[in-house]
């Protein structure tokens, strides 16, 4: 079936083109990823704890309401700013649990929610993110970057060195994306979960070097440094390097600690749609970039993650692009970037999950549509690499937020729920 935009006899085209998108009947099948983001910080989608019974039964009833929907996985934000929502050697609880950054919570949050998902055969995957410090900026703290490092509880890395902090174009601080401590430190952060809990998964979201630039001059030391050591490096190229050897270094890891204790843990990004733009569209593209307008953000130039390379060199298990656009933006649009990511992914052999946006249901004009999120589900099975879906966020699971999405996740539910619905009917006749 052609798809026509919302309420109009127009057909929607992939872009530059006059090849008109078709969605096949859509297909329940048990065996693929059903999976949402849980988003910690700036509790989006977990509250501040008033006491521990309240809060544990709100995660319960967070985990059944995913249940609900059929959902086999939970994908966990455990390290929302250089914190832990877990029992930690290295990272002081989270701020976002108790409201006060390493208060003890008086149990351990990761190990809670695990639990509880086990209940319904749902596996959890952690979510780091491997940078952030502050979401603030300092100027509306009325703080210098020290004064705020010094707030931070006495085990915070980041307060512990300071030296290894950097500033972000909007003045919220980060961990220095080229120490090598730093490297160091998110590699045995992100090992303490893979060696101490039963995740079937470590997850990066598309947070590396962030969107609103880090200034070059606060880098340029740095780079002078490594241009001592690679004459001729571009900034660029040194920029990339630096995230390129925390991935690997991840990688390794978690390579040695698996193959002696023997478990199943995977390593997963979750990028920004957009790796490269097509060199048909921009002169610094790529001959295998995607295609959408030329100006937008990429991964490789704005964020410095060279996504691509780590698929093509093995060190990632999974991708799960953030595909939050529908089929009907003139810009960039769905059924553009998940052709390309299944391409690129059947080239690399990488698991390939679309992270997709449940959020924007009946957010604005080109979101109106309350079947946008169930035709991209039946446009994803045009590939057959596409092993499942990611929507973001938990919240926008329960209803009465908007009409349009209402709709939308009243459908899902149905479609998730179809094998149980037949088996039920199958029960009834029987009897």
């Amino acid at each position: 079936m052609k798809l026509h935009k919302f309420n109009s006899r127009n057909l929607v085209y992939y872009y530059g083109n006059k090849k008109a998108v078709e969605l096949p009947e859509y297909k329940y099948n048990d065996e693929s990823i059903r999976g949402v983001w849980v988003s910690n910080v700036v509790n989006i989608d977990t509250p501040i704890m008033e006491d521990i019974e309240s809060y544990q039964a709100y995660l319960k009833n967070m985990v059944e309401v995913i249940a609900s929907y059929n959902m086999n996985l939970i994908i966990f934000q455990v390290r929302p700013a250089n914190d832990a929502y877990y029992k930690s050697n290295l990272n002081p609880w989270s701020r976002f649990i108790t409201g006060t950054e390493g208060k003890d919570p008086g149990f351990d949050v990761l190990q809670f929610v695990i639990e509880e998902a086990k209940k319904y055969n749902i596996e959890v995957h952690a979510w780091m993110n491997p940078y952030r410090v502050s979401q603030v900026p300092l100027e509306k703290m009325e703080m210098t970057k020290e004064e705020y490092l010094d707030t931070l509880a006495p085990n915070n890395y980041a307060r512990l060195h300071k030296e290894d902090t950097t500033l972000d174009g909007t003045n919220k601080v980060i961990l220095k994306p080229s120490s090598k401590n730093v490297i160091k430190f998110v590699t045995d952060t992100i090992m303490e979960v893979v060696d101490n809990y039963d995740v079937t998964g470590v997850h990066i979201d598309d947070y590396f070097y962030p969107y609103s630039k880090v200034p070059r001059e606060l880098e340029e030391e740095d780079y002078q440094e490594a241009l001592k050591e690679n004459p001729g490096l571009e900034f660029d190229d040194w920029r990339r390097n630096n995230v390129d050897e925390m991935i690997e270094s991840i990688h390794l890891a978690m390579k040695k600690s698996l193959s002696k204790s023997g478990k199943k843990v995977e390593f997963g990004i979750s990028p920004f749609a957009i790796y490269r733009t097509n060199k048909a569209l921009k002169e610094t593209g790529w001959e295998k970039g995607s295609f959408h307008s030329a100006g937008v953000t990429e991964c490789y130039a704005d964020l410095y993650s060279d996504i691509y390379k780590w698929m093509e060199k093995g060190w990632i298990d999974y991708v799960v692009p953030q595909l939050y656009f529908p089929f009907e933006r003139k810009d960039v649009n769905y059924h553009d970037l998940a052709k390309w990511w299944s391409e690129r992914c059947l080239e690399t052999k990488t698991k390939l999950y679309a992270g997709q946006a449940i959020y924007q249901l009946g957010a604005n004009q080109v979101w109106a549509n309350p079947l946008e999120i169930d035709n991209q589900l039946r446009f994803n099975q045009l590939y057959p690499n596409i092993l499942g879906t990611i929507f973001f966020t938990y919240h926008d699971l329960v209803p009465g937020r908007n009409a349009v999405k209402d709709a939308g996740i009243a459908l899902l539910k149905a479609r998730w729920n179809s094998k149980k619905i037949e088996e039920k009917m199958a029960e009834s006749l029987k009897k």
